[in-house]
C-alpha cells in the first residue's frame, strides 16, 4: 500500500494537520519519509494505528513523555497497563486536589459578608435607640445622657 499525505493521515487518525506537525516536531510520531526538497510529510498505513494512539492519549491529558512511552513500549501489554494505570492514578489525584481547592474556594464564598444597606429616617432610630438605651447605660462620648437628643427628639 501507498504512503498517506499529511492531509490523508489527519483524515486516518483523527489529528489535525498542525497536531502531526507538532507530534513529528517533538519526537513523537514522526513520518516514515520527508521529501528532501519539499519537505512534504508522508506516513506508513501502519501508522495510523499509532496516531489514533497519540490522539486517545492526548484527550486523557497524557503528557508527551508518556506518551512517547507508551508508543515505545506497546508490544508490551503489562508494561503498558502499568504507564495508563499509574497516569489514571496522576488523573485521580488531580481530581481530589481540585475538589479540595474548590471546597476551600466555596467556604471563601459562603464566609463572605453580604453587603446589607438599612435606611431609618432619624425619628424611627431615635426611637429604636431610645428602646434600648438601658442596655448600654451611660454613653461616655456624651456626658449629657440620659437628657440629651436621644430622649428630647421629637417622634415623627
Amino acid at each position: 500500500m501507498e504512503s498517506l499525505t499529511i492531509g490523508r493521515m489527519a483524515r486516518a487518525s483523527g489529528l489535525s494537520v498542525s497536531a502531526l506537525r507538532f507530534y513529528d516536531g517533538a519526537g513523537v510520531l514522526v513520518p516514515a519519509h520527508v521529501d528532501g526538497r519539499s519537505g512534504y510529510r508522508h506516513y506508513a498505513p501502519e501508522q495510523v494505528r499509532a496516531a489514533r494512539l497519540v490522539a486517545a492519549l492526548r484527550r486523557v491529558r497524557m503528557p508527551l513523555a508518556g506518551v512517547r512511552e507508551v508508543l515505545a513500549r506497546r508490544a508490551d501489554p503489562l508494561a503498558v497497563q502499568e504507564l495508563l494505570d499509574e497516569h489514571l492514578r496522576r488523573l485521580e489525584r488531580g481530581l481530589a486536589d481540585a475538589r479540595r481547592e474548590l471546597s476551600s474556594v466555596r467556604s471563601l464564598i459562603e464566609e463572605e459578608p453580604v453587603p446589607t444597606t438599612f435606611t431609618v429616617r432619624g425619628g424611627e432610630l431615635a426611637d429604636a435607640l431610645g428602646a434600648v438605651r438601658f442596655a448600654v447605660g451611660a454613653i461616655p462620648c456624651c456626658p449629657c445622657w440620659p437628657a440629651c437628643c436621644w430622649t428630647s427628639r421629637p417622634t415623627r
